[in-house]
């Protein structure tokens, strides 16, 4: 097992693939805004996308975001109509004409902020036979998000909005850290 802190430059790349091709489990990080975007990068930085799409297995990009101070959460009444207010697409991910989100007033335990510690918000693509085929291809991340939407993979603001419903976290800290699809 290799792990490479991270990967820059051509050399970096170069020099992973390679051991990943000699059977070494490679973990590496890399920047990139989200998932997709992270296989055309690896691509722009000479790697050859036969060598690509034979050795990667999984990307997976990650967010974090403030959690809701669990000592002084509270449940926040929401209706339909103030959604819009807070992002102009929100309304498509609620149902329902209430519903409850939570924030944390402020307390002692989080210093009057309302938030301590912190949660990941993940993306995750999977490198299937069918995304290996058009990693091939040279395809721009719209195109491998496309596929990897369909094979089931979510973006990092839907694993947030489960976070936000969930009492975890906040609308106003998912909008910091993630834009809507």
């Amino acid at each position: 097992i290799i792990l490479v802190g991270e990967v820059r430059d051509r050399e970096t790349a170069e020099i992973s693939v390679n051991a990943a091709l000699t059977g070494h489990l490679l973990l590496s990080t890399f920047h990139a805004n989200d998932a997709a975007t992270a296989i055309p990068r690896l691509l722009d930085m000479g790697v050859e996308p036969f060598l690509l799409a034979s050795t990667l297995e999984v990307i997976i990009a990650q967010r974090l975001t403030r959690r809701i101070c669990e000592g002084c959460r509270q449940s926040v009444s929401m209706s339909s109509e103030e959604l819009p207010k807070l992002h102009p697409t929100i309304s498509r991910y609620f149902s329902g004409k209430s519903f409850n989100l939570y924030k944390g007033k402020g307390c002692n335990t989080c210093g009057k902020t309302g938030y301590r510690g912190r949660i990941a918000l993940f993306e995750i693509i999977r490198i299937t036979p069918e995304m290996e085929d058009l990693i091939l291809r040279n395809p721009p991340a719209s195109e491998i998000w496309k596929l990897a939407r369909k094979q089931g993979s979510r973006s990092l603001f839907e694993d947030g909005l489960d976070k936000v419903k969930a009492g975890i976290t906040t609308l106003e800290e998912l909008f910091r850290v993630a834009n809507p699809p």
